[in-house]
Parts: C-alpha cells; sequence; structure tokens
C-alpha cells in the first residue's frame, strides 16, 4: 500500500479499526503458492495468571522465495488473540487488518487472520521484517476435534505451541496452500516471563535466566533449524545427562518417572545412530512432560511426552516414537502420505522395544494390534479400504499411514529381513536428510537397497487397495509374506 494514497489510508484505518478483514483480499492470498518463509523470529511472551492471559511481542523475518514481490504479509493466530500494534523493521507503525476466520477447506477450525501491507514490496530473494504486539487468551480446538490441542494459560500447567496458534505464524486461510508450503525451516530466540516458583522449558538451549520482582525471564535459543517452537510452562523439576545432552523437564511427583525416561532417551538414541547413523547438525534432546491427553509429539530437538508414559514403562514406546522422528526427511510431496514418518515410527517404535525390553515378539505383538486397529478404521469408514497409501495426503486422511503404513514396514521387515531393512532406511536419511525426499525418492532406495522386485508389493500397497482387502478379509500375515516373498 503507498502511505501517501491519504484517503485509501484512512479508508483502511477505518475498517481496521472496525476489525474487518476484505474477503477477496484473504481469497486471493490462497489462489498461488505460499512463498513467504520464515528465517528468524525473537518471541517475547508474559504469562498473567491472574486474568489466564497471554502477553508476546514477536519479531518476524521472512523471505520471499518467489520471482514476484509481495506486499503483504499473511499471519494466522489463535481466534482469542489479537494483535495490537505492526510495526516495521525501525519501528514505525504498518496498516494491517484481522478478523476472525477459518480454513476454506476445514471451516471448523477457527482463528484470527491477519494481514499486513508493507509500504514497499519484499523484492524476490530479499527479506522482510515486522514486529507485533498482541495480547488475548488461548482456549485450545477440542471443539473442533483436535482433541490433544487443549492449550491455555492455567496455574497448573500451560503451553504454547503452533498446534494452538498461540504465536503468529506464516499462513492463509487455506491448508491446502498452508500444507504445500512444507515445513519452515527458521531459528528462534524465546524470552518468556513467569512467576518465580515456575519453571519454563523449551527444546532450544537456556541462555540464561534473570528474576526481579517475583518475575523470571528465561530465555532460549533454537540449537538446530526449527519449523516449530514449543514452551511448556509449569513448577517442573530438570534432569539432565551432561555428556550425552540430554534433559528431561518432569512434574515434581514424577521424579521416577523422569529418571526412566532419561535412560530411555540415552538407550534408544545410542541404538537409532547405531542403525541410521549420527545425526546431523549438532546433538541434544529435551524431553518434556505434558499432561496426559495434550499429545506426544516432536520436533527437531524435543519432545513433549505425555504423563502417562513417565508413569508406565510399558508406554515407553511412545517415546521410542518420537526419537525416531530426529532421523527425519523432509517430505517434498505436496500432500505427503506420511508413510515414510509416522509409519515408519510406529514400527520402530515396535522394534526399540524387542531390543531395548527384551520383549522377543513386541513387533509381532504390535503389527497384531496395529492390524486389529486398522480394522477398526475400515468398519468406521468402510471407503478406507480403496484408498492406497500414495493417496493418504490427497485425501487427507494421513492417520491409515499409523496403521497400514506400520504394517508396510512389517511386511518389508519380514520380507528383506532386519539388517538389510534397517540399512536401507539408513541409506534413506544419509541421502536425503539435508534435501528433503519425495515418496518415490523413498520407494526407489528402498528397492535398490533392498535388491528385490518390489513392483507387485508397491502395487498393491502403495498404488493400490488389494493389500487392505488382505487385511480386512483376516488372511494370516505369513499367507501374505509369501504372496509377495
Amino acid at each position: 500500500m503507498n502511505n501517501n494514497n491519504k484517503p485509501a489510508a484512512v479508508i483502511l484505518i477505518v475498517l481496521l479499526a472496525a476489525g474487518i478483514t476484505s474477503a477477496s483480499s484473504w481469497k486471493e492470498a490462497t489462489r498461488g503458492p505460499l512463498v513467504l518463509k520464515t528465517l528468524d523470529y525473537v518471541l517475547d511472551l508474559r504469562v498473567d495468571y491472574d486474568h489466564e492471559k497471554l502477553f508476546g511481542d514477536c519479531r518476524l523475518t521472512v523471505l520471499n522465495s518467489s520471482s514476484q514481490p509481495v506486499g503483504r504479509i499473511p499471519l494466522i493466530l489463535y481466534r482469542l488473540l489479537k494483535v495490537k500494534s505492526v510495526a516495521d523493521s525501525v519501528g514505525s507503525a504498518l496498516p494491517f487488518s484481522q478478523g476472525v476466520t477459518e480454513y476454506e477447506d476445514w471451516d471448523r477450525i477457527q482463528f484470527n487472520f491477519i494481514e499486513v501491507s508493507l509500504p514497499s514490496s519484499i523484492l524476490p530473494g530479499a527479506k522482510g521484517t515486522i514486529a507485533l504486539h498482541y495480547e488475548g487468551y488461548l482456549g485450545g480446538y477440542q471443539e473442533a476435534g483436535v482433541r490433544y490441542v487443549r492449550d491455555k494459560v492455567d496455574k497448573d500447567f500451560t503451553i504454547i505451541r503452533m498446534d494452538g496458534l498461540a504465536y503468529p505464524i506464516v499462513g492463509v486461510p487455506s491448508e491446502a496452500v498452508n500444507r504445500a508450503a512444507g515445513l519452515q525451516s527458521y531459528d528462534y530466540r524465546i524470552n518468556v516471563t513467569v512467576p518465580d516458583s515456575y519453571q519454563a522449558a523449551n527444546g532450544g538451549r537456556l541462555l540464561g535466566k534473570v528474576s526481579r520482582n517475583g518475575q523470571t525471564t528465561f530465555s532460549f535459543r533454537n540449537n538446530k533449524p526449527a519449523w516449530r517452537m514449543d514452551v511448556a510452562i509449569a513448577q517442573y523439576r530438570v534432569l539432565e545427562d551432561a555428556p550425552n545432552c540430554l534433559t528431561v523437564y518432569h512434574f515434581p511427583q514424577d521424579a521416577a518417572g523422569g529418571a526412566s525416561v532419561l535412560k530411555a532417551m540415552k538407550d534408544s538414541m545410542m541404538l537409532y545412530s547405531g542403525w541410521f547413523g549420527v545425526l546431523t547438525g549438532g546433538q541434544g534432546l529435551t524431553t518434556i512432560e505434558v499432561p496426559e491427553g495434550y499429545g506426544s509429539q516432536a520436533d527437531v530437538t524435543a519432545i513433549l511426552l505425555t504423563r502417562d508414559v513417565f508413569n508406565d514403562r510399558t508406554r515407553l514406546t511412545d517415546l521410542y516414537h518420537e526419537i525416531s522422528h530426529l532421523w527425519f526427511v523432509k517430505p517434498l510431496d505436496p500432500a505427503p502420505s506420511r508413510l515414510e514418518s509416522e509409519g515408519l515410527a510406529v514400527f520402530l517404535q515396535y522394534l526399540v522395544q524387542e531390543k531395548l525390553e527384551a520383549k522377543a515378539d513386541a513387533l509381532e505383538r504390535g503389527a497384531n494390534r496395529v492390524r486389529s486397529r486398522f480394522l477398526e478404521q475400515c468398519k468406521a469408514k468402510p471407503e478406507y479400504t480403496d484408498i492406497a497409501i500414495a493417496d493418504y495426503g490427497k485425501k487427507d486422511v494421513t492417520d491409515l499411514s499409523y496403521t497400514k503404513g506400520m504394517l508396510f514396514f512389517y511386511f518389508l521387515y519380514r520380507m528383506a529381513g532386519e539388517k538389510a531393512l534397517l540399512d536401507a532406511v539408513a541409506a534413506y536419511y544419509q541421502k536425503y536428510h539435508e534435501t528433503g525426499a519425495t515418496l518415490s525418492d523413498f520407494l526407489n532406495i528402498m528397492k535398490k537397497s533392498l535388491d528385490k522386485d518390489l513392483s507387485a508389493f508397491y502395487r498393491d500397497w502403495i498404488y493400490g487397495a488389494d493389500s487392505s482387502k488382505l487385511l480386512v478379509a483376516g488372511v494370516p500375515f505369513d499367507d501374505i509374506v509369501k504372496k509377495y516373498r
């Protein structure tokens, strides 16, 4: 927008004051790909427990990865968080619009959509920086069906993460467009201020903490380029294994569980490193305990792990699953099936349990359990039996990769053998961890590394649905192996 055009500026300010977002504006934004990439993020947070309110200041630097100038920065934020001001890199105020809307392809999710108008466009290959102040409340997305996102400001436990849109992220009101843009990769610094009795937890390096007037500010910096930022706040206790750069934040009552998790982290990291190679780009891993129901998940240097895993050693498979994601290859497909991430991780969680917990039948029992779960999914929605794994992302049914995707790897394991399969996964990680890969890249390296004719297996398991019919019909595992061996 040209700031010299005073009549237009006046009209825009009136619209902003009314909280009105132009429908044509955001629809225009969704027509093409999302071309702005986050490069650097500085986030200052203050938590007000008395009013259950969050205050945030962020400084966001983006790159224009397209061949055309970009004159607006689109952002999404939780629906009860409001932007109060936006400025450029030197502090000059910028016009912006905001308003609650929903994804055009996922209308149960509502959020605050913000568009920042720039005085001059960001040229192709150039960077732009904006600073925002925002404040408000968190309430999660349970009512929208995303049951694990129950994020809120609460004296017992508070979490601030991307899933709850607790800080502005580059995006538009189209889940398909946002997903097609792929994962971000940026550096961050987080400063979070909480009452003295609380501990802030993050997967980055703790730079220090400063206490003043009953409040403590914790400062963290990322260890590796990140695609998300998670901050959990509680009265945590901290365990460390300094030689291996491992840290566990646990609730005070779960000290024994914290020690168990720390040991399992060390043992499984050593096992994965032996299988796939030492992680590139730095070491260090943090596990943060969260209440049951908040969902276990991982980013590049941190794991959020639900409390039931801390208190039940049989649930350590959840930890093995999340740690396997550290050997992650960025998917390059527009709508990834998640076979190579979640399907593989479920397979590995049972294989690791077999190795570390001396449970000789863990993988076999896990495969049978997963098959039962897949049958439940198909019974609830019979159309699932007709969807090929390659289409899971396109059909928005990637949860099936946790079940049928796991069984794909189980049968590869039965046909090729443990060492051959693990060596193939290692070859995949070593070749593509820096560049990312498509599903075709993954399948080709599997075929090459295993030195087997997998055309019939791929036809039925990746590109077709005959395999689903075998599973639903109750064909024994041994007979399925014979069919493709």
